[in-house]
């Protein structure tokens, strides 16, 4: 059984990351960022995929504490 895809495009992806459209062109062609999907003259990506890749761009910030303080003697 196939799962369905969703497609989003550049529109909606430089919504989702907050991200101008040139931003994203340039972390495309730098492979930061997966490329996309072209159908014509559009360009979509797979959701999830977007998504995840969100997931693993902010997992640092996530997982980041403060510095333990040291207590003096």
């Amino acid at each position: 059984m196939s799962v369905p895809v969703q497609l989003v495009g550049k529109v909606t992806v430089c919504e989702m990351l907050g991200i101008s459209d040139r931003t994203l062109e340039k972390l495309v062609r730098s492979r930061q960022f997966p490329p996309p999907l072209r159908l014509g003259k559009r360009v979509s990506w797979v959701e999830s995929v977007v998504q995840n890749w969100l997931v693993k761009a902010v997992q640092p910030q996530l997982n980041w504490e403060p510095p333990k303080r040291i207590p003096r003697a």
